[in-house]
Parts: structure tokens; C-alpha cells; sequence
């Protein structure tokens, strides 16, 4: 049995990993760890603290797979990666740069602002993806924060060989052409879906994660 790891996205829960684990008996889920540390390679080592990474494939979603590319990039772990709804580029692209400024204002904004700003995005793009109703869940401004400085920080080589990045053709955040996937080294497989294609159609994602 191919044995396969699965990340989440910025909010760092596994709520939205639900309807994959479904599909992938004997996977496993971790959510990510609840720090201010705000470099996706410091994020990555936080994440390997008492973790077993002797897996096959590590799925990462959004932000998840940049906190799985940093993994294999330090050694930590050999996994084939499948990248969901995750920027594939070499070099920060202006998209992350931009989080930079945002991640230093979240943490100043008073909680119930936050919460209310934030809450309403995110049900809007779980939206996107599923008929369920958003489960809710917010990490702290801070943690937040510094996710996204992490992101505009980037600090990621090149894609391992057979990475696969798949992407949702209505996603909003990230988009691109198999071309350019298949550039960069990759294997492309656009998905029906938007930003999480793993909650519209779990089955071809986790096919994906276990065999390209």
C-alpha cells in the first residue's frame, strides 16, 4: 500500500483532507503547527518534530504543498509530492510577494475584525468546493501572519522530479497552462474544480496521490 501524507492549506487544519482520506485507506493527515515562525523552510521543521516522513507521497494543498516542498527540499523525507492549488514556481512570483505586506497587517487587527473579514472569505471559497457549510475553523491573526510572510519569503529550489501540480480549472488564486507545468519539470493535471479540487472531486485527486 502506498503509504501517503496529506497537508492542508493556509488555515493549517485538516478539516478540508476529510472527503481525500475517504478515498485513501491507511493515509494520514497532519495539520500544521500553530506558529509565528515565518519562513516555509522553519515551518517545514516545526511541522518534522516527532513526525514519521517515511512515506511514499506527501499531497499538499495551497500552502500545504510549500511547507511539502521545503520537507523534501531539507532531506527530511524522499516523498514523490502531488501539489494541489499550489504555486510550482522556482522563484517567488508577484502573487506570494504581495503576501509579504499583508502578513505583517493581520496580526495588528483587533480579533473580532479579523475573524469577521477573514470568516467571510473563507466560507465564500469553501463555497467554491463544496455544498457542505464551512466548517469554521480560524487560526490566530499571528499564525496567520506569518504564513503569508513565509509565503512572500519563499525560499524553494526546483521541483523534485515527478512532482505532480494539479490544479482546479475555476481556481481563482493559481493558474496556468500544462506548458508551463511541464517546463518547470512537472507533471500537470488540471482538475474540474476551483481552489480545492480535493473537496469537489476527492477520487481524482486521490488518484493522483497514488499513481500519476
Amino acid at each position: 500500500m502506498t503509504r501517503i501524507l496529506l497537508l492542508p492549506g493556509l488555515r493549517g487544519d485538516t478539516l478540508e483532507l476529510g472527503p481525500l482520506l475517504a478515498h485513501l485507506p491507511g493515509a494520514r493527515a497532519l495539520p500544521l503547527p500553530a506558529t509565528t515562525t515565518s519562513t516555509l523552510h522553519g515551518i517545514a521543521a516545526e511541522l518534522a518534530t516527532g513526525q514519521d516522513l517515511d512515506v511514499d507521497v506527501i499531497l499538499g494543498a495551497s500552502f500545504g504543498g510549500l511547507v511539502a516542498r521545503a520537507l523534501v527540499a531539507s532531506g527530511r523525507t524522499r516523498a514523490r509530492l502531488v501539489l494541489v492549488g499550489t504555486l510550482p514556481h522556482t522563484e517567488a512570483p508577484p502573487a506570494a510577494r504581495r503576501c509579504g505586506p499583508l502578513g505583517q497587517l493581520i496580526p495588528w487587527l483587533p480579533r473580532p475584525v479579523y475573524h469577521r473579514l477573514y470568516a467571510r472569505r473563507a466560507a465564500r471559497e469553501w463555497a467554491e468546493d463544496s455544498d457542505s457549510p464551512w466548517p469554521g475553523a480560524l487560526p490566530s491573526p499571528a499564525v496567520i501572519g506569518a504564513r503569508l510572510r513565509a509565503i512572500a519569503r519563499w525560499g524553494l529550489p526546483a521541483l523534485p522530479p515527478g512532482t505532480v501540480v494539479a490544479w482546479g480549472q475555476r481556481d481563482r488564486f493559481v493558474s496556468w497552462t500544462p506548458a508551463e507545468v511541464e517546463r518547470l519539470g512537472a507533471i500537470p493535471a488540471p482538475l474540474p474544480g476551483g481552489h480545492r479540487p480535493h473537496l469537489s472531486a476527492p477520487g481524482l485527486v486521490a488518484a493522483l496521490a497514488v499513481e500519476p
